[in-house]
């Protein structure tokens, strides 16, 4: 069966790569939308071809769905992200909270590595490699329990060897230029120094590592890095060209791999909805363990609608919707998965902030909680305005409530151990309420109506005169 080709892919795909065979590696597919070369197919690459036959056999644009594989490879992801909030249940000092966001930041990147190789992969996806991946990172989540005092080489070891083996597995030759990071381990390097390395002192090692694997995300272009390979292969190729009984023919092709948006983007939202999921688990473990009261359910409630309100800005009118129902937009992938990653991780902290302000409900705030819950805030609202910035939604969008709801945040944080738990909680609600009411409004919900249109009545004809 003839091999589906797209002219925008093509180009990148006719390049050759003194890598090893094309058979080596889990990702043999290259994903939807990208071509398949002859030289591919003279490699030997079996499921290669397998997986090209089925994919012209579906017309290369079937809806295509999270498997049953990534959403229990999600629910590791759920257990992690529970374990974090006991960071801040001491305060919590400022120590506490770069802790905090060092191991939230480990557990996406592993997610995110895992979760890209999915997407390529395909239904060629490795079960065992997947369930390995689970393996190492519920081993990350159950030394959590034990940091900072204990556990920490454990959590590092694990780190290396899950990121390691993530970049490993697309196989030589293949290069992903969607997101390149999920294929460079400096980031890494410090990890492993740091095994060597007591507390405090590792930590700061897992901060620089993950400070490189920010700016990866943001500054290395995977174009650019595929252009790169394959200006070295032309070198090396034409040196070995003039070797006698070179046979250029059994060189395996470079393959440009590319993410499938629209599945990549409901699997970005099924995050989002695991991160929400915990921050319901987290207010109504509060709730039910504390003594009811006006003020208890005052609470509860108020905590709800900023979930919600978070759940409807985030999923609705978020850039997530965009990449499911606008695979063409030219935003790049580096720094769609960046903004995921702050804005995942700042809800991570606003569910871990509710939990911390419900259970105090009758006392004034330490500094700590306060800035939980605020900061998070903060962090949502200014991850929205730049993300806002970086695909155009214009000034009007960005100054309407990204920048003055993050600035009131601030605000409120510096205020946060004046005040109790009630009028705090509250007025966060009341901001994320006016953020979403202005989005519905701009999207014409006001003027339309979000439900089905109602019927007209019929004027009665007047009856024919006689």
């Amino acid at each position: 069966m003839a091999d589906e080709v797209d002219p925008a892919h093509t180009a990148g795909q006719n390049e050759a790569s003194a890598a090893a065979p094309a058979g080596n590696g889990a990702a043999h597919t290259v994903p939807r939308g990208a071509a398949k070369t002859t030289a591919d197919r003279a490699a030997g690459a079996s499921s290669t071809a397998g997986a090209a036959d089925e994919d012209a056999a579906n017309g290369g644009h079937g809806e295509r769905h999270a498997s049953w594989m990534e959403l229990f490879f999600d629910l590791v992801a759920v257990a992690g992200i529970g374990q974090l909030t006991h960071l801040l249940h001491r305060g919590p000092s400022l120590g506490d909270f770069g802790l905090y966001v060092v191991l939230y930041l480990a557990f996406w990147m592993v997610w995110a590595c895992i979760t890209l190789y999915g997407n390529i992969a395909r239904d060629h996806t490795r079960v065992w490699l997947m369930m390995a991946a689970m393996l190492g990172l519920g081993l990350m989540v159950a030394a959590v329990a034990g940091l900072p005092d204990r556990h920490a080489t454990t959590f590092a070891a694990v780190y290396v060897i899950v990121r390691m083996g993530s970049a490993q597995v697309w196989g030589r030759g293949r290069v992903v230029v969607d997101w390149p990071t999920a294929q460079l381990s400096i980031g890494v390097t410090p990890w492993i120094i740091s095994l060597w390395v007591s507390e405090p002192g590792k930590y700061w090692w897992w901060a620089a590592g993950l400070i490189i694997d920010l700016w990866a995300m943001f500054a290395v272009s995977g174009e650019k890095m595929f252009a790169t390979i394959r200006r070295e292969y032309d070198r090396r190729m034409r040196k070995l060209a003039a070797a006698p009984g070179f046979d250029g023919g059994r060189m395996p092709k470079l393959v440009a791999l590319h993410a499938d948006p629209a599945h990549l983007g409901e699997r970005l939202g099924l995050y989002v909805i695991i991160v929400l999921g915990e921050g319901v688990i987290t207010v109504v473990d509060e709730v039910g363990g504390v003594k009811w009261n006006v003020t208890v359910l005052s609470l509860g409630f108020a905590a709800f609608v900023i979930l919600a309100g978070l759940w409807a800005l985030t999923l609705l009118y978020g850039f997530i919707p965009r990449l499911t129902t606008t695979p063409d937009l030219d935003v790049p992938w580096q720094h769609v998965m960046l903004a995921h990653c702050v804005t995942t991780g700042a809800l991570a902290t606003i569910t871990a902030g509710l939990g911390l302000t419900i259970d105090h409900a009758s006392n004034h705030l330490t500094t700590g909680i306060g800035w939980a819950l605020c900061g998070g805030a903060a962090a949502y609202f200014a991850s929205v305005a730049l993300s806002g910035a970086r695909s155009g939604v214009g000034l009007r969008g960005i100054l309407a409530w990204p920048i003055p709801c993050a600035l009131l945040s601030i605000l409120l944080g510096a205020f946060a151990a004046h005040l109790t738990a009630l009028p705090l909680i509250c007025a966060i609600a009341v901001l994320v309420v006016w953020s979403l009411l202005w989005e519905t409004w701009k999207a014409g919900k006001w003027r339309t109506g979000s439900g089905p249109a109602r019927p007209r009545r019929r004027r009665r004809s007047a009856p024919a005169a006689t």
